[in-house]
């Protein structure tokens, strides 16, 4: 980076140094996307050089990570008034959000 000197700014008034920050903040975001894309670029390039994909060398899978608990049916961990259970993942059912709604609390229905 080459060493200039800087303008004098201090003839500026508050509105004009303000418009200032603000147009510097735009180019410094955009000269680091510019640089981020760049070295992306330089670093997916290397990788295929050797043989990989830039995925392989960071450890990325595509979608979500798995639970390793997934497929394992699980016990109930709330049961409701009428056998109704829930292992308490995913979307609360109705018959718990109804019984919540009335005032009970969730621990109420814990199965012990």
């Amino acid at each position: 980076m080459a060493s200039k000197s800087l303008p004098n700014i201090d003839h500026l008034s508050l509105p004009d140094l303000k418009e200032l920050i603000a147009r510097a903040e735009r180019i410094i975001a955009r000269k680091k996307d510019e640089a981020k894309a760049d070295t992306l670029n330089k670093l997916k390039a290397l990788a295929s050089a050797e043989g990989f994909t830039f995925d392989e060398l960071v450890g990325r899978t595509s979608g979500r990570r798995q639970r390793s608990d997934k497929g394992v049916k699980l016990k109930p961990k709330y049961m409701g008034p009428n056998g109704e259970t829930y292992t308490g993942r995913g979307p609360t059912p109705g018959w718990l959000k109804a019984l919540e709604a009335k005032g009970h609390k969730r621990e109420r229905y814990l199965v012990k």
